[in-house]
């Protein structure tokens, strides 16, 4: 165990959104049928090709697209939502765990995501010549995800978020930086 030891009193009176810059409502993340073959593989191209697209792929297998778009709800200004805990605030984010937060853990850090990684056009354009095909189109091996993790690593993304302040866009944490 690392860091200080908390009792529970003090994790449940703690808010786990506090200082988050909420990637939950930034992003909208569905599930894509894990490519199979050629013209898979060039779907997801395709789809790169729209701005603020881009893919995670979990280290379980799971694919999923992700479209950087703020929630017309969300408050950039205070990073809250203007709805939260009225009859307004949709059904998902009501009951949605914040203390087992999968979008903070993987999307508001220093280094890599533990649970997935990141593929935009130039980090796609990487990882897709090291998907090994047959001789009828399909996939024989995809990277696995320490591969895929290290292909792509020096990449930098389209999209990150700082600790305390809303989505921002790479150029602007280069210019700052």
């Amino acid at each position: 165990m690392t860091g200080q030891s908390k009792n529970f009193m003090e994790l449940a009176h703690n808010n786990p959104c506090e200082g988050c810059p909420a990637p939950c409502c930034q992003m909208q993340v569905m599930p894509w049928v894990p490519p199979r073959a050629l013209m898979s593989v060039d779907h997801m191209r395709f789809s790169l090709l729209f701005p603020g697209t881009e893919f995670i792929v979990a280290a379980t297998g799971e694919f999923s697209l992700v479209k950087w778009s703020t929630c017309s709800l969300f408050n950039e200004k205070t990073c809250r939502c203007s709805v939260h805990g009225t009859p307004k605030q949709p059904l998902t984010c009501v009951h949605f765990n914040p203390f087992q937060c999968w979008y903070k853990r993987n999307f508001v850090t220093d280094g890599p995501s533990p649970d997935v990684y990141r593929l935009n056009m130039a980090r796609y354009e990487v990882w897709v010549k090291n998907i090994e095909f047959d001789d009828d189109n399909n996939i024989k091996a995809l990277p696995s995800f320490q591969e895929a993790q290290e292909l792509v690593k020096d990449i930098p993304l389209d999209y990150i978020f700082k600790r305390n302040k809303a989505l921002v866009k790479n150029e602007e944490v280069r210019a700052t930086a």
